[in-house]
């Protein structure tokens, strides 16, 4: 269910909510006006319930779930709280997950207390999961955050341009700014840093830091400051490292919930919501090894690299910018106008998606 009310958007139409978020970056290019005919990306359904908060219920935030339970955060105390029955049977069947890191939900005082509503997600990021038979699902990993920082490494393991390309493009759909943090910088030089990232064409704000030295973290501390930020990454980048150094006390909070819980298994597993000292919340996720997109369009694709979105309109639409005729990107290749380099990874992500 959208915010509004209204059903799933059909073939041609579009939801572009009011996200308010500010500063020059591919984010915003996603939302001004698409020269090319490429529709902004389908925002497929943000919450399921919304309830009226009445005197007896409680405005809370979701910072871990576990299954059917969740701890929230309620006028700065931390509680645990359980999904209410109605809840489970009203299961969003496109979703393996009811409940996400970032979630705003109302509680129902009670021992303990019950989670009686969920508003509309403002963003999501959500990946692709299989359920029961095989069916197509996708997984909410966090909800309601600012940006995507994307955590990739300079070497150790080596720097993966096509992963970074995923993210922005889950980042994008569900309406959050993608920014990239290059970590490991003690690895390598700033230039061979700078280099990787300008060869490959990475369109999005870049910070560059290690969390072995500390260089960078006031830059990345600043980017962080007052928003909710949601961290991915690949497997082995360091993004538990800058966590720590970010958030001295993340392993003593981390420790309490799986004392209570004696459930550890989930604290390693799952995403989890800090507060930062400096204002905003960062959510912390697990390493991946894959991103797996799901259904995904050519137009999605051509979403994550602004020289192709913003090229003028070709002749026919839609059009994926391989053979056809009157196609002003490759007639922009052709005079060089797009780089051989941001065309070719346009290339690369769409011949790996899986196009309707």
């Amino acid at each position: 269910m959208n915010p509004g009310g209204s059903r799933s958007p059909q073939r041609g139409q579009t939801i572009v909510p009011d996200v308010g978020l500010t500063g020059q970056s591919l984010f915003d290019l996603k939302h001004a006006p698409q020269p090319n005919g490429l529709a902004a990306p389908d925002r497929r359904g943000y919450a399921p319930t919304i309830v009226t908060i009445t005197q007896e219920s409680t405005r809370a935030t979701v910072i871990q779930v576990l299954g059917l339970t969740a701890f929230v955060r309620a006028s700065g105390e931390v509680r645990e709280a359980t999904l209410a029955g109605r809840l489970k049977t009203e299961v969003d069947r496109a979703r393996s997950n009811q409940l996400a890191v970032g979630d705003i939900v109302t509680l129902e005082e009670g021992a303990p207390p019950r989670i009686v509503g969920v508003e509309p997600r403002r963003t999501r990021l959500e990946r692709a999961a299989t359920g029961a038979q095989g069916r197509d699902l996708t997984q909410v990993i966090a909800a309601n955050a600012d940006q995507a920082m994307i955590v990739s490494s300079i070497a150790d393991p080596p720097f993966r341009p096509g992963l970074i390309d995923r993210w922005t493009l889950l980042a994008l759909r569900g309406d959050m700014e993608p920014v990239l943090c290059l970590n490991k910088m003690d690895l390598g030089t700033p230039e061979e840093g700078r280099r990787l990232v300008e060869e490959a064409c990475i369109p999005i704000d870049t910070v560059y830091a290690s969390a072995e030295t500390e260089n960078g973290l006031e830059e990345l501390r600043a980017r962080l400051s007052g928003r909710s930020t949601v961290l991915v990454g690949h497997s082995g980048v360091g993004k538990s490292s800058l966590l720590r150094r970010l958030l001295p006390g993340a392993d003593a909070a981390t420790g309490e919930l799986s004392e209570r819980t004696r459930k550890g298994r989930h604290t390693t597993t799952g995403a989890r919501l800090y507060e930062l000292p400096e204002g905003g919340d960062l959510i912390d996720t697990p390493g991946v090894r894959s991103v797996v997109l799901g259904r995904t369009t050519a137009e999605e694709v051509a979403g994550v690299f602004g020289e192709i979105a913003h090229a003028p309109p070709c002749r026919f639409q839609p059009c994926t910018h391989r053979t056809e005729p009157g196609c002003t990107v490759l007639d922009g290749l052709s005079r060089g106008a797009i780089p051989r380099a941001v065309y070719q990874r346009y290339r690369k992500l769409l011949e790996e998606v899986a196009l309707p």
